[in-house]
């Protein structure tokens, strides 16, 4: 009798224990949607348009962002080692629109931008090389 009250108590506590810890799994999970998306310089000219106040990041150096830019467009080269810092200052929630010269370092700092959990990335196709002068 001993040993089947011994059974049914562990089996409860195990149970128990289990279910428990499957539930605080469940309830920590988080999900995060992203997108990231590489538009035409009509579509990133339309989508920017329609922004009230854009994040609009030019990553070029800032002899290339001084040669011209994209207006309203800030400067974080992000080659320089304060991108990182830079975008700590914006805001997760609102599409960021980014571009480079030709579209090489805008995709990494798209990258980038989407493992820090930045919901909406807008990468310029062509980069500025391609923008419409």
């Amino acid at each position: 009798m001993r040993n089947i009250f011994y059974i049914m108590t562990l089996s409860f506590f195990t149970l128990t224990a289990c279910n428990g810890v499957a539930q605080k799994e469940n309830s920590t999970e988080q999900t995060t949607t992203s997108s990231y998306e590489v538009l035409s310089p009509a579509e990133f000219k339309t989508a920017l348009e329609k922004e009230e106040k854009p994040q609009l990041i030019d990553v070029r150096t800032a002899g290339e962002f001084s040669d011209g830019t994209i207006a309203g467009a800030v400067n974080h080269d992000f080659l320089n080692g304060s991108f990182q810092k830079a975008i700590e200052n914006l805001d997760k929630n609102k599409p960021v629109y980014v571009f480079c010269a030709a579209g090489g370092r805008s995709g990494k700092a798209s990258n980038l931008l989407q493992e820090k959990g930045f919901t909406q990335v807008i990468d310029l196709k062509g980069g500025y090389n391609g923008w419409p002068k």
